[in-house]
């Protein structure tokens, strides 16, 4: 029986970077994918194609919104989802590679199949013929298994007309009209791209208000440009029935929890993903994931069997691929007392890849408000700066809120064009401490989008003059 120091269940972002990290720090480590490919969702169904389309989808909005005089322009009447997306087998090919060096280089030994626990310290992997081809034994075991789509039994998949977040990609045509179940990030991305792609799309929010671990400001301005792309969202509502349609051509009709009857050719059902703990043995070494497949940690990683970690989608919020990333870097860290830096990874930045973009990261208004915190808000606009009125994004807004008293940055939150990247440049500033003098102080190429932390930190520094005043 071979025997390693580290097994890793899945072989996705969280997966792939902690057998990395273990690696480099000289273990003999094993990966077991149930895939037939590495990168699990990140590469192959979700991130990497779900951002492709998104890139045919800006291209398409541009050439319908921002037209040049002079300049004429029109689109075939039949493409498919394949056609937006020419692009992606090479993208997602290009990572693969990349994977699979790394994983050579670092000698990690990768067994395809299903892992499932054995003992506490004993792993079989199976083939798709449920047949064990070998077990493996080893010191530390990370599950990185992630998550999938959560699929209830009454809400009809047929890949046809009703699909959720994996399949949705591989719409057979690009259809008129979609109802959207679920306005997560999820939703609201796929929302966005396929309204900017021409579609009538309606949203169904199960809450009251659209994405609330968001600063309510920022959301309030995705909210009117999601609106502005034609999409309807009605909240406080859920699915009461759906039917599939067939006459004269496959559609779907759907009857909400409010009353509301949504008919379109298709729906995307994207309320929450589960943890794919399923199968995997746990009742034999006495783990028990909640009712949505997710396990339960403490700060290091570390579940009720110390030797045993969890980290990324299986473990619940954030669930982001760069979070799930430094989480495998971290337990990894922690099982074999590796120094490294000890980053809070509920404090990295987060994106929504929706149009426009909305990313932040630190503190929000309301966290602030909640621990009793006082501070100041300053405010730069894409309006107000000459390269936002260049790319034509004049609604877009950066906002930083820094502490009363140091006015030491506390979070950076951002709607519009390159939000995610923008992002980056806060998290600086926050990593260094930086005060709103300091940010306002700093020298920006011009004209740049860049040049809004200037802005912003000078508002910031007007607001608190008046506040002292």
């Amino acid at each position: 029986m071979p025997n390693f120091d580290v097994i890793v269940l899945g072989c996705g972002p969280a997966g792939e970077r902690a057998a990395i990290q273990a690696a480099k720090a000289g273990k003999h480590v094993a990966v077991i994918e149930r895939a037939h490919v590495v990168g699990g969702n990140r590469v192959n169904w979700g991130t990497v194609p779900s951002k492709t389309l998104r890139e045919s989808a800006l291209f398409v909005l541009a050439l319908t919104r921002n037209k040049l005089h002079g300049i004429r322009t029109e689109i075939a009447g039949e493409i498919t989802v394949a056609d937006f997306m020419y692009r992606e087998k090479n993208v997602v090919q290009r990572e693969l590679d990349l994977i699979n060096e790394s994983l050579d280089r670092y000698r990690i030994q990768v067994f395809q199949g299903h892992g499932r626990f054995v003992d506490p310290h004993t792993v079989s992997v199976s083939g798709v013929d449920g047949l064990v081809r070998t077990r493996l034994t080893a010191d530390t075991i990370l599950i990185a298994t992630g998550s999938s789509p959560n699929r209830p039994d009454d809400v009809p998949f047929d890949r046809e007309t009703v699909f959720d977040s994996e399949s949705i990609l591989r719409l057979p045509r690009m259809p008129r009209s979609m109802l959207v179940l679920g306005a997560g990030v999820i939703g609201i991305e796929y929302a966005s791209v396929f309204a900017a792609l021409g579609l009538q799309v309606t949203v169904v929010d199960t809450r009251d208000r659209l994405l609330p671990y968001c600063d309510r400001e920022i959301v309030g301005i995705l909210e009117r440009e999601l609106q502005r792309l034609g999409i309807v969202i009605l909240h406080g509502d859920r699915y009461e029935r759906i039917e599939r349609l067939s006459d004269p051509a496959p559609r779907i009709r759907c009857t909400t929890q409010q009353g509301n009857l949504l008919e379109a050719d298709v729906l995307l059902y994207c309320v929450g993903r589960d943890g794919n703990t399923r199968d995997l043995g746990l009742e034999t070494v006495g783990l028990a994931p909640n009712q949505y497949g997710l396990l339960e940690v403490n700060q290091h990683y570390q579940t009720v069997h110390p030797h045993i970690y969890a980290v990324g989608d299986v473990i619940g919020y954030p669930a982001l691929a760069s979070t799930s990333m430094e989480q495998g870097r971290r337990a990894i860290r922690h099982a074999f007392d590796i120094p490294g830096p000890e980053l809070d990874t509920e404090s990295l930045p987060f994106a929504v890849y929706s149009i426009p973009e909305v990313s932040y990261i630190g503190e929000t208004e309301e966290t602030l408000q909640a621990r009793g915190v006082d501070y100041v808000v300053g405010r730069g606009r894409f309006d107000m700066n000459p390269r936002g009125q260049i790319i034509g994004d004049t609604f877009g807004m950066l906002k930083l809120l820094f502490d009363t008293g140091s006015l030491r940055l506390l979070g950076a939150h951002l709607v519009g064009t390159s939000a995610s990247e923008l992002v980056h440049i806060g998290q600086a500033f926050l990593r260094a401490e930086s005060t709103a003098l300091q940010i306002a102080e700093t020298p920006y190429n011009y004209p740049t989008l860049s040049d809004l932390y200037r802005h912003a930190a000078l508002k910031a520094l007007s607001e608190h003059r008046r506040k002292q005043a």
